[in-house]
């Protein structure tokens, strides 16, 4: 091997041996002394160690990103599942605490239900016992047309009767979701139908202010029954007992190409401005004594579930106005 050049301090050169090799070579030369002192090496020999140590390095590296991997989609799963399941349970909740809001609704509405059957059933008790009295008293037959027209009271009594429990059943039915074309002003005078009686007795008027243009809409005929009487037992409970020249204004108006408003205006008691923010809170209520606070929150969850939206306005010693905007088509996807 050629001698390498002189130097005062230990160096690293590189070069090659008789074969051509490459090598790696330390050197000093030893003072006072012809002696050089050398160590050589192989380049593959000096680098197998940090080959090694990068071969642990990228094994360790990928071991560890698959371990990452693996428990980050296992905690992710997890909480997914988990999610999932809360939302399904906080569905079916919801979907119960709308179906006792309901019937709770039909409670509060049963005197004028029955005061309602209980007036063609008094009929019915008439007409039968005059029919008997005439057939007691009378010695020869009485004429047909007579007996026809008490008969034919008798059975529209029936008819009427049938009706309004038939209503009421329809309306306590619990059912799915169901989409179908609805004429809004027929709704509502349907959900009316119910509330008649307690506008009768308390002397509240019931105005009507729709369009002849204004479109029927895709919706759920039973949730949005239970939205208006909420809607509408609230106006009627905003006018104090014995209180006179109580109004409600029921305006349907079209937005838009595919919105439709419908407001509900009463000149009550109007409700005050800091409670306007929490009246659609779950649990919140000014009625005490009898109030639940799930009406008006129940509500406004039917109400954004149809793909609408519901806003209040409201003046203390004036009134309040509550607008429910819902889409005439419902997009399904």
């Amino acid at each position: 091997m050629p001698i390498p050049p002189r130097s005062n301090k230990a160096e690293v050169i590189e070069m090659n041996d008789e074969k051509g090799n490459p090598l790696i070579v330390g050197y000093a030369y030893i003072q006072n002394s012809p002696f050089i002192f050398m160590e050589l090496s192989r380049p593959g020999v000096m680098q197998e160690s940090w080959l090694s140590l990068r071969r642990e390095l990228i094994v360790f590296l990928l071991i560890s990103i698959l371990v990452i991997l693996g428990v980050v989609t296992w905690v992710t799963t997890s909480i997914v599942s988990r999610v999932r399941d809360v939302d399904i349970k906080r569905a079916t909740i919801f979907h119960k605490m709308e179906y006792t809001n309901k019937l709770a609704a039909i409670g509060r509405l049963g005197a004028g239900v029955a005061h309602e059957i209980n007036n063609p059933l008094a009929i019915i008790s008439e007409k039968g016992g005059l029919i008997r009295d005439i057939l007691t008293m009378s010695e020869k037959m009485p004429p047909k047309e007579k007996f026809l027209e008490l008969i034919d009271s008798v059975l529209s009594s029936v008819e009427r009767c049938s009706k309004i429990t038939h209503r009421l059943l329809g309306f306590a039915k619990h059912m799915d979701i169901q989409h179908e074309r609805i004429n809004l002003e027929i709704l509502l005078r349907e959900v009316l139908e119910f509330l008649g009686k307690e506008a009768s007795y308390r002397g509240i008027k019931v105005d009507f202010n729709v369009p002849e243009d204004f479109p029927t809409i895709e919706s759920d005929r039973g949730q949005l029954q239970q939205v208006f009487l909420n809607i509408i037992n609230n106006a009627f409970a905003a006018f104090k007992e014995g209180e006179v020249n109580g109004r409600v204004d029921i305006t349907m108006k079209q937005l838009g190409p595919n919105q439709v408003n419908v407001s509900v205006t009463d000149n009550g008691i109007g409700i005050p401005e800091e409670n306007l923010e929490h009246i659609f809170e779950p649990f919140f209520t000014t009625k005490k004594g009898y109030g639940t606070g799930l009406g008006l929150s129940i509500t406004y969850g039917i109400v954004e579930k149809l793909g609408g939206n519901i806003s209040v306005e409201s003046k203390v010693g004036q009134g309040t106005c509550f607008s429910i905007i819902l889409p005439i088509f419902r997009d399904m996807t």
